[in-house]
């Protein structure tokens, strides 16, 4: 397990969720406590609870760690679709005969002897107590989940509203090939300013751009990059940042007072030996990039995928953009944008060619 990546994830949960694993920890450790103390009394109550504080310990340190042995530790040790099997034949198999036959073993060899039935007892508390924080932790699991996000919306919903803090750019037009009039905006942030969350409107409900493609725009560090065709409905988003500590909120769509009144241009792109320079920034989920792969024939890439020293923080091919292993690939012979209509109606798709001067 890569615990530092384990604990950093925990340092990054909401205090909500914080304080509800910690009140589950708390409630597995009570209950735990709870078992092994009506287990002492029980047995003290028959003059063994020398014997059962034995075989507590000796199923701690030796039951235990033979049983986990066999279970994981020999199938780590295979590979393929064998380790598999094994690990399901010793977790349902092995490993319970194991765990069994070692508390009973040493059962009877305690002084006062545990009888097989008591011995039987001993091995199933002990399994329940092992398995007590996984079973804690599924039912609480989705439970914590709900809540939290709960409380993480109803956050959401009530931050107040604050001035748009962005130089809003004017709405530009350009043409593109068989896709017809597409627009475009930039939205520039302030020196400092640290962008928490944007959403989107779909319909009348507004949903998280974090987990989902973003084709309406794109993030340059804290730079916002609108770009959507006539045929696409306008982009509205929702903001939120910290204000003094406190998070706030401002609703965003482009309108008729930031267009840009210029006729539209072409949209043409730049062709260079390592990469392209594009008029905009564009979105790298509409964007695929084509190479020759034989004398006559051109192979589209995705833009999506990252290269080596990209994130999807700044997800916007921007001008300037350099293919990592250009020397590879050879240069770039045409971009191809995608444009998405109606869930029932087709996407459009343009195609900018180098020019044949560049060849």
């Amino acid at each position: 397990m890569d615990f530092e990546f384990f604990l950093n994830s925990l340092d990054h949960l909401p205090l909500f969720d914080k304080w509800a694993w910690g009140a589950v920890g708390i409630a597995v450790l009570a209950a735990t406590g709870l078992i092994l103390v009506g287990e002492r009394r029980y047995f003290a109550a028959r003059d063994k609870a020398g014997s059962w504080l034995s075989l507590r310990l000796l199923s701690l340190f030796i039951l235990l760690p033979l049983t986990a042995g066999v279970i994981v530790m020999t199938s780590l040790a295979m590979s393929g679709p064998e380790a598999l099997a094994y690990f399901y034949f010793a977790l349902l198999v092995l490993g319970p005969l194991i765990w069994f036959a070692g508390h009973a073993l040493c059962g009877r060899l305690l002084r006062p002897a545990f009888s097989k039935g008591e011995s039987r007892f001993m091995a199933a508390s002990g399994l329940f107590i092992l398995t007590l924080p996984f079973l804690a932790a599924t039912v609480a699991q989705g439970l914590i989940f709900q809540a939290s996000h709960g409380l993480s919306q109803s956050a959401l919903r009530n931050a107040p509203a604050a001035a748009l803090p962005y130089a809003v750019g004017p709405v530009q037009h350009f043409t593109l090939p068989t896709v017809g009039l597409i627009h475009t905006q930039s939205l520039i942030a302030p020196a400092g300013f640290e962008l928490e969350r944007i959403d989107r409107k779909v319909g009348e409900h507004w949903s998280d751009t974090a987990t989902s493609t973003r084709d309406l725009f794109c993030r340059d560090g804290q730079n916002l990059h609108l770009m959507w065709s006539a045929r696409e409905a306008a982009p509205m988003l929702r903001l939120y940042w910290r204000r003094n500590g406190q998070r706030v909120k401002a609703d965003f769509a482009p309108t008729s007072a930031t267009v840009d009144l210029a006729e539209p241009a072409e949209f043409s792109i730049g062709f260079r030996p390592d990469g392209i320079d594009p008029p905009v920034p564009i979105p790298r989920s509409r964007a695929s990039i084509a190479y020759f792969v034989s004398p006559d024939r051109l192979y589209f890439n995705s833009l999506n995928p990252l290269q080596p020293g990209e994130t999807f923080a700044n997800d916007c091919i921007m001008p300037g953009y350099k293919r990592v292993a250009w020397a590879k690939e050879g240069p770039p012979q045409a971009v191809a944008l995608m444009f998405f209509q109606r869930a029932d109606a087709p996407y459009l798709r343009a195609e900018i060619r180098r020019p044949a001067d560049q060849q």
